[in-house]
């Protein structure tokens, strides 16, 4: 494996870094494979209870390498085998057991930006950058990912994000709710160290359902019966159990995420 995805653990938190700084992260094909396979090994490892996302060399990712284009988005079959190489990545970050966070600092651009949505949280340095400038190059973003991020900001902003091409502030970004949570340079490794700790503090069944639930409240689908069901039978599991038991004997809870 190539080393454009570097993956390192620290407890129970894994950390994925971008690693082409030369190119302030631009994702080509080679790097979104490797993601991809990436996110598949840590979704089987129940031992990672939080998954990081950040870029190397000052910026988190300055969207798809364009380079690459004449070649492998030359043609209509090229741009969809490439936006499948791209989605498997994208998908496996979204649908990740484990919560996952983006720390962001420098430019999160294009495709970057779009990485950065599909974690469930985005803790920012307050000097980010934020945009989707691909009119400016002809570019239009297919279906599956651009619903995405309709989902998340709507399509007012999406159409503000791509129409108008520029690149925003972190305020802008928190006031839309692309960020959910800013922290000046000096702070962001000390409230990203915080929030890891939060999340692995919980219960990660609580975290797997809560992802799995309110993905499947974006369906619009009606509940089936056993899917309610569902939601209040968690009742009867160990993490459930563990966490009220600890509460009353008034001691930290031993999560096993069962």
């Amino acid at each position: 494996m190539t080393a454009f995805v570097d993956l390192s653990h620290d407890g129970p938190v894994a950390t994925l870094t971008l690693q082409r700084p030369e190119k302030m992260n631009a994702l080509n094909l080679a790097m979104w494979r490797e993601l991809a396979a990436r996110l598949r090994d840590i979704a089987g490892q129940n031992s990672v209870r939080c998954v990081v996302l950040r870029g190397a060399g000052g910026h988190f990712a300055a969207g798809a390498d364009l380079a690459e284009f004449t070649t492998a988005r030359w043609s209509t079959a090229a741009a969809e085998a490439y936006g499948a190489v791209m989605l498997e990545a994208l998908w496996g970050l979204r649908d990740l057991p484990q919560p996952s966070i983006a720390c962001i600092n420098g430019n999160c651009l294009g495709a970057g930006l779009e990485l950065a949505a599909l974690c469930d949280l985005r803790l920012a340095a307050t000097d980010a950058r934020f945009g989707v400038p691909i009119q400016r190059v002809g570019v239009t973003m297919p279906y599956p990912e651009l619903a995405a991020l309709v989902a998340l900001l709507g399509r007012a902003t999406m159409l503000e994000i791509l129409l108008e091409g520029a690149i925003h502030d972190a305020a802008w970004a928190l006031a839309r709710g692309l960020v959910t949570r800013l922290a000046t340079p000096s702070e962001l490794g000390a409230a990203l160290a915080d929030l890891t700790a939060r999340i692995v503090a919980g219960s990660p069944l609580s975290h797997r359902n809560h992802k799995k639930f309110t993905q499947r409240c974006l369906s619009g689908d009606p509940l089936s019966p056993a899917e309610l069901l569902a939601s209040y039978s968690v009742v009867e599991s160990e993490d459930y159990r563990e966490g009220i038991t600890a509460f009353l004997e008034k001691r930290r809870p031993d999560f096993s995420g069962r």
